[in-house]
């Protein structure tokens, strides 16, 4: 049965048109299963074009199919005496005689094809190709295998044997072969980790690789290839220690000075894996100020304890003091450039978002953004940092003025757009609706997902919420609480949502207010409140525009404050199931499977 459907599916893939009207009917008759039918076409059509291999091919399955052995022994020894160069022939001889029982002498004549002596290259090709034609594999690796001992690794008999080997299962041979390629061939690590990234798919693929590569580097510790496949391992299988361990090594024998450090804590942060990112900086901290990487070394540690802020529960007074304490010491030991932007940011997001003190914020931005020497880009992002600032600190006007700088600056970049939306965002927290749609249409073909996203979303709240008889006063109350929001003034802009269902009874902004006070509730720390809040609006507004946006809160909520991880996999686990197009998509995504326990970096 094997044979068979093998042979089938070789017949339908080889098949050529010499003669496209009989070549189509004989292979109609095949899909039928009228194999002597396909059979007498294929033996005009063969005869016809004796040349063809192809036509020869499709001849013996249709023959052999439909059990005319005697005729398909004919035509392969007739073939084999008018082409005796072509060693498909001599393979099919003795595949005829497997076919009738004979496997002892099948194997014979196996032997005596994989064995001739005095081939070309070219010939030793056509050998394996002809075994592989009749799934005779472990005959195929032999050729190969007898290849390149004669002709070497410059052949490419190297990389059709690790394929085989992979093919038929034996991944340990298949990646040893891949393994010293690498070494043989001195490839770049790039080059390399390509062809790892195409062969090795699974857990235990990776398994098989370490050892092997552990084995390798215990006869030449020094190569630096075999090194940083090594670390590449860990980090597909998020084995962050052992990719700390490693990379470390690597980095003191290597004399690297930490660059490997900063990239793996950078790689560990952004998987949330804070410990061992700590660890990575500290590494490279310790080599002291003189090093090339001290700096970064220093940012890296205070971006992963601010990461790490974001995630607690409750953040201590003293914690958010301690970590101001080190940002200043860093902004004052590095000043205010291109290299200490983020920190600066980060800081200013310590001011507002977690100590509510925006005034600090500002002090602290108008002071970077008017540095000299900043980049265009830097300055400009601080600008727009300062004016989330202004808004927290209830300068709105100030920040206005910012966002229109940005916005005429880069009129046809990122920042600019996301300016645009800004500004856009303050006219509706002033209820000039009509103005914020006019920008917000031009925003939802913006060229990053998230501002196209944001502005999408701020234009359907617009549309879907003003009243038809021209009663703007809901949203005008709605829009106002938001901007209470922005500014931290909790129990303001609750009051005034509070207000809306007790005027407007059923009013279509319902879901938002749901949302809304359910993020109001996650700033005051009631987070069970915030949870069952959320879970109210994914089940009374299912299938309305915000429900993709309260599984993802409920799962960061479940996740990271309320510490229920299956509760946040399910959360994030409908997002995959049932908002394949969400915005929040490849996030919960990623977040699902880090739940899940996959340990694969795909």
């Amino acid at each position: 049965m094997k044979i068979a459907v093998y042979l089938i599916g070789f017949f339908c893939a080889s098949v050529l048109a010499a003669q496209p009207g009989n070549e189509a009917l004989a292979r109609q008759y095949m899909e039928n299963r009228e194999y002597g039918k396909a059979a007498d076409l294929y033996e005009d059509l063969s005869n016809r074009n004796p040349g063809d291999f192809n036509l020869y091919d499709a001849y013996l399955t249709a023959l052999l199919m439909s059990k005319q052995n005697d005729k398909a022994e004919k035509l392969v020894s007739k073939r084999k005496k008018k082409f005796p160069q072509v060693i498909q022939y001599r393979v099919d001889e003795a595949f005829l005689m497997e076919k009738q029982g004979q496997v002892p002498e099948a194997e014979k004549q196996y032997k005596k094809v994989a064995d001739m002596p005095d081939l070309s290259m070219q010939q030793y090709y056509e050998a394996a190709d002809a075994f592989r034609r009749r799934s005779k594999y472990n005959w195929a690796i032999y050729v190969y295998e007898r290849g390149e001992e004669q002709f070497g690794f410059a052949a490419d008999f190297s990389t059709r044997l690790a394929q085989m080997y992979m093919e038929t299962g034996n991944k340990t041979k298949g990646l040893e072969k891949y393994v010293q390629m690498v070494l043989m061939s001195g490839y770049a690590y790039e080059q390399s980790k390509q062809l790892f990234e195409m062969n090795v798919t699974d857990s235990a693929d990776f398994a098989i690789l370490r050892t092997i590569l552990l084995k390798q580097l215990q006869r030449v510790p020094d190569n630096f290839e075999l090194n940083d496949l090594l670390k590449w391992t860990f980090i597909k299988t998020k084995d962050w220690e052992a990719a700390f361990m490693q990379t470390r090594a690597l980095d003191k024998r290597l004399k690297e000075k930490g660059v490997r450090l900063i990239e793996l804590g950078d790689l560990c942060m952004s998987n949330d894996a804070w410990t061992v990112a700590t660890k990575c900086y500290e590494y490279v901290k310790s080599l002291g100020t003189a090093g090339d990487y001290y700096y970064a070394a220093v940012s890296g540690l205070l971006e992963t304890r601010f990461q790490q802020l974001k995630t607690e529960v409750k953040p201590a007074p003293e914690t958010l003091l301690a970590l101001e304490t080190e940002m200043l010491q860093f902004l004052a030991e590095s000043g205010y450039n291109d290299g200490t932007w983020r920190i600066a940011s980060r800081l200013s997001d310590v001011y507002t978002q977690f100590k509510h003190t925006p005034g600090k914020a500002v002090d602290l931005l108008e002071k970077f953004y008017r540095t000299p020497g900043l980049s265009p880009k830097n300055q400009a992002e601080a600008k727009l940092a300062l004016g989330e600032a202004y808004v927290a600190d209830s300068d709105v006007w100030s920040s206005e003025l910012l966002f229109a700088q940005v916005e005429k600056d880069f009129p046809e970049d990122p920042l600019g757009q996301e300016a645009k939306y800004r500004r856009a965002r303050l006219s509706y927290y002033r209820s000039d609706y009509d103005w914020a749609m006019l920008q917000l249409d031009v925003l939802k073909g913006a060229t990053t997902q998230l501002i196209s996203n944001n502005a999408i979303r701020l234009a359907l709240t617009i549309t879907e919420n003003l009243g038809l008889d021209s009663n703007y006063d809901a949203l005008e109350r709605f829009s106002k609480a938001e901007l209470l929001l922005a500014q931290n003034k909790l129990e303001d802009a609750e009051r005034e949502m509070d207000s809306i269902p007790k005027l407007y009874p059923g009013h279509s902004l319902s879901d938002e207010i749901l949302l809304q006070k359910a993020i109001i509730r996650e700033r005051q720390y009631r987070f069970e409140e915030a949870a069952e809040l959320y879970n109210t609006l994914v089940v009374a507004f299912g299938h309305d525009i915000l429900a993709d946006n309260g599984w993802y809160r409920l799962g960061l909520l479940y996740e990271y404050k309320l510490k229920d991880p299956e509760k946040a996999r399910k959360a994030y686990e409908k997002i995959v199931l049932d908002f394949p197009g969400s915005f929040f998509m490849p996030d919960a995504r990623a977040r699902f499977r880090k739940l899940r326990g996959d340990r694969m970096g795909s």
